[in-house]
C-alpha cells in the first residue's frame, strides 16, 4: 500500500542476497539507485561493528526487505533469516533472478520475475518491478544529478562466502570468532619509536581468530605434553613455547583437521583485532585504571598466569588481548612503513627477516609480569624464533 508521506527512514530497501550472486545483484542495485531508491546491502557494513547487530539495525532502518531468490540464495541460512524478518514485518518483496520456486514458507508471497532481465533499466520487466515498489512504498526520492560511483563488484576480488558463522569451535575445543575485513590506523604516536609512523592498513579478507590464547589443555590435546611453567590450571594459557614450537603445533592441528587451515595472525591482523575499531591506547579507552577488568598484568596477576577468558572481552568478543601472556604473531620484526588513507597497506606482512632489525619474530599484547604500558594495543616486541619464556604464548588464526 502506497504511503502518502515518506517515513523517516534512511533506506527504502534492505536487499537480501547470496554473496555468490554479487555479479548479478550489483547491476540490480545500480538500477534501483538510478531510479531514486535508497538501497542498503551488506557491502556497506563498516569495520568494527558486530555483523548481526548491523543487520538488525539496517532492517529497522529500511522500509521493505527485497529478497533476491536464486538457485544459490535459497540454500543460504542467512538469506532465509532475513527473508523471514521481512515476512514477519509484512514488508517482504521477493525478486527471482532464476526460474525457481521460492523456499518452503515463502511461496504464497508473489515475487517479481527478473530471470530474463538483461540489466536494462528501461526494459518492461524491470519497469514492472519498479512499479510494484512504487505501489508498496510510494514514489522514490528524486534522482540526483551526480555521476554514480563505480560499481564495487567490478573492481573487488572474489568475495568471501556470504554466510559465515560468527563463532565456531574446532575439534580440540578452541573457540573462534569471525573478524571481518576493514581498515584501521596501526601504531601509536604516544609509544616508543618502534610504534611509528602511524599508518593506514586495510585487512582485505575476513578471518577467524581464537577467542583466547591457546590453553595448556588444548596444547596437550594436540602435542601430548605441557611445557608450561605455571601448571595451576589446564585453562591457563600455554607458555614456554617458541615460535618454532608453534609451527609444529599448527602442523599437527591441521593433520587432525585436514579440511581446516590455521596459522598465526600477522602483526597487522593481531592489532586490528585487538583494537576492535578503536584508536585508543587500550580497546576500552586510554585510562589504564580500567586495565584490571580486561587483563592480567603485574598489578593484579600475583605474578602468575590465569585461566583464559575470565576477564572482560573486547567489543569483538576476544579475551586476553591485553596481558596474561605475550602472543607470537607470524611476522618477522621490522620497522613500519608510512602509508596514507588514499593508499593503505593491504594485508601487510614481513615474511623474511630484516637485517637492520635482527632475526626476531614479533610478540604482542603484554603479559602477567608487565606494566600497564606494555599491554597497550600498539605495543610490540621481538624475540628469536627459538626463544621460550613463561611470558609468551599464542593464539591461532583459522582461515575462512
Amino acid at each position: 500500500m502506497a504511503s502518502e508521506q515518506r517515513p523517516n527512514k534512511p533506506y527504502d530497501i534492505f536487499l537480501s542476497y547470496a554473496n555468490d550472486d554479487l555479479p548479478r545483484v550489483g547491476p540490480l542495485v545500480q538500477a534501483l539507485e538510478s531510479r531514486g531508491w535508497r538501497v542498503w546491502w551488506d557491502r556497506r557494513i563498516p569495520a568494527g561493528r558486530t555483523f548481526r547487530r548491523v543487520i538488525e539495525t539496517a532492517l529497522d532502518d529500511s522500509r521493505c526487505v527485497v529478497v533476491v531468490w536464486t538457485a544459490t540464495s535459497v540454500e543460504r541460512n542467512w538469506v532465509l533469516e532475513e527473508a523471514q524478518e521481512g515476512a514477519d514485518r509484512e514488508s517482504l518483496i521477493p525478486v527471482f533472478l532464476d526460474d525457481i520456486r521460492a523456499p518452503f514458507g515463502f511461496r504464497l508471497i508473489q515475487g517479481a520475475k527478473l530471470d530474463t532481465w538483461d540489466g536494462d533499466v528501461s526494459s518492461p520487466v524491470f519497469q514492472l518491478f519498479h512499479d510494484d515498489l512504487v505501489h508498496h512504498l510510494g514514489a522514490p526520492a528524486d534522482v540526483g544529478s551526480e555521476t554514480p560511483a563505480p560499481a564495487p563488484w567490478a573492481e573487488e576480488p572474489a568475495p568471501a562466502p556470504e554466510f559465515l558463522d560468527e563463532r565456531m569451535t574446532n575439534t580440540v575445543g578452541m573457540e573462534f570468532v569471525l573478524i571481518r575485513d576493514g581498515t584501521f590506523q596501526m601504531g601509536s604516536e604516544d609509544g616508543p619509536a618502534n610504534e611509528v609512523p602511524v599508518h593506514t592498513v586495510r585487512i582485505s579478507q575476513p578471518f577467524y581468530l581464537g577467542v583466547t590464547p591457546v590453553t595448556q589443555a588444548q596444547w596437550e590435546a594436540v602435542m601430548g605434553d605441557n611445557p608450561s611453567e605455571f601448571k595451576v590450571d589446564a585453562a591457563c594459557p600455554v607458555e614456554g613455547v617458541s615460535w618454532e614450537d608453534v609451527q609444529t603445533f599448527i602442523s599437527k592441528l591441521e593433520e587432525q583437521e585436514p579440511s581446516a587451515r590455521y596459522r598465526l595472525p600477522t602483526e597487522a591482523e593481531w592489532e586490528y583485532a585487538a583494537r576492535a575499531g578503536t584508536t585508543t591506547a587500550y580497546e576500552f579507552g586510554d585510562n589504564s585504571s580500567q586495565l584490571g577488568e580486561y587483563a592480567w598484568y603485574n598489578a593484579n596477576s600475583g605474578l602468575i598466569t590465569h585461566p583464559v577468558g575470565r576477564l572482560n572481552a573486547n567489543s569483538w568478543g576476544l579475551h586476553d588481548m591485553h596481558g596474561n601472556v605475550w602472543e607470537w604473531v607470524q611476522d618477522w620484526y621490522g620497522n613500519y612503513t608510512a602509508t596514507t588513507a588514499d593508499a593503505p597497506a593491504v594485508d601487510p606482512a614481513r615474511p623474511s627477516a630484516d637485517p637492520a632489525a635482527g632475526a626476531a619474530r614479533v610478540v604482542r599484547g603484554g603479559s602477567w609480569v608487565d606494566l600497564a604500558r606494555a599491554c597497550r594495543s600498539s605495543t610490540r616486541g621481538g624475540r628469536s624464533p627459538g626463544y621460550r619464556s613463561s611470558r609468551i604464548g599464542f593464539r591461532v588464526l583459522r582461515l575462512v
